[in-house]
C-alpha cells in the first residue's frame, strides 16, 4: 500500500517548520469563481471604525466557495458533516503530481504511471495526500468560459475554446486506483475531482465513500511537481456538507 494507515496518529513533531511555506489557498471575495448553481459570496460592512469604533463585516458565501472541503455529506445521504471529519487525515506528507500538459481522464492506470516515475516516492513510505495539478487555474480564460458556458451565461455565438472533458478530472477507474492505494485525502486546482459536466460525479461518490477526503480549488500555480507536507483546515461549521479551508505546503528544503 503507498498510503499510510488512519492508525498511525499524526504528530506535531514531523512538521518540517524550517521549509517554505507556499499558501495554496484561493482568497474569498466579491469576485471569487463559483461553481454554476452555487451562491454568489458577498462581503459586506456592517459596523465602520469611523462610525462605530470597529470593524464587522457580514460574510455570504457557499460551503464550496474557494478553496474548500468536501465532506460525504456532499453526495452521500447519512454521510458525515464537514465538522466530523477526522482532521488529522487533512495533514500529512502529500505529493503533487503535474498534468497541467493533460487533459481529459485521469485512470488508474494513468496515475499509477506518473506516480510510479516519482523516484523521490522510493524512500518515502508514508505519503497519504494526493494532490493533482492541472491546466484549470482559475486564472485560465477557457476555464473560467467553460465554466460561464454551464452557467448558461457565455455567449452563445462564442465557440468554446476548451469542452469540461477537455480538463483533466478522475474517472472511476483513477478514484478506485487512490482508495486502493491508501491516500487520505485527495486535492485538486479545478472546481471538481469528476467532469465538470458530469451530473452522476462517480468520482466523489467512490471516495467519500471510501473516507477518502476531497479538496478542490486549491491554488497550484506556481508549486511544482514533488514532495510537500500539506495541511488543510476547513472551518468547523456543524452538520455542513462542506467547508472553506485554509490549505499550505511545507517544503523538505
Amino acid at each position: 500500500m503507498i498510503g499510510k494507515g488512519s492508525e498511525e496518529m499524526f504528530s506535531p513533531e514531523k512538521i518540517p517548520v524550517k521549509g517554505k511555506v507556499i499558501d495554496i489557498t484561493v482568497s474569498i471575495s466579491s469576485f471569487t469563481p463559483i461553481f454554476p448553481g452555487d451562491p454568489e459570496p458577498s462581503i459586506e460592512k456592517t459596523l465602520t471604525l469611523e462610525k462605530d469604533g470597529c470593524a464587522v463585516s457580514r460574510l455570504i458565501f457557499g460551503s464550496h466557495t474557494g478553496t474548500h472541503v468536501d465532506a460525504p455529506s456532499h453526495v452521500l445521504k447519512g454521510g458525515l458533516p464537514v465538522d466530523s471529519l477526522d482532521i488529522e487525515s487533512l495533514m500529512g506528507e502529500a505529493v503533487v503530481l503535474d498534468f497541467s500538459r493533460r487533459g481529459g481522464a485521469l485512470t488508474g492506470s494513468i496515475l499509477e504511471d506518473v506516480y510510479s516515475k516519482r523516484k523521490v516516492l522510493e524512500s518515502s513510505s508514508g505519503v497519504s495526500i494526493l494532490l493533482l495539478k492541472t491546466k484549470a487555474p482559475f486564472q485560465k480564460e477557457e476555464y473560467s468560459e467553460t465554466l460561464g458556458f454551464l452557467a448558461g451565461k457565455s455567449d452563445p455565438r462564442r465557440e468554446l475554446e476548451a469542452s469540461p472533458e477537455s480538463f483533466a478530472y478522475l474517472d472511476a477507474s483513477g478514484a478506485a486506483w487512490i482508495v486502493r492505494n491508501g491516500f487520505k485525502t485527495v486535492g485538486i486546482d479545478s472546481f471538481s475531482l469528476d467532469s465538470l459536466s458530469s451530473e452522476s460525479l462517480p468520482a466523489h461518490h467512490t471516495l467519500l465513500s471510501s473516507n477518502v477526503n476531497i479538496v478542490e480549488c486549491l491554488d497550484l500555480s506556481s508549486v511544482e511537481a514533488g514532495m510537500y507536507f500539506f495541511l488543510c483546515l476547513p472551518l468547523k461549521i456543524e452538520g455542513c456538507d462542506g467547508a472553506p479551508s485554509r490549505a499550505l505546503l511545507i517544503s523538505y528544503s
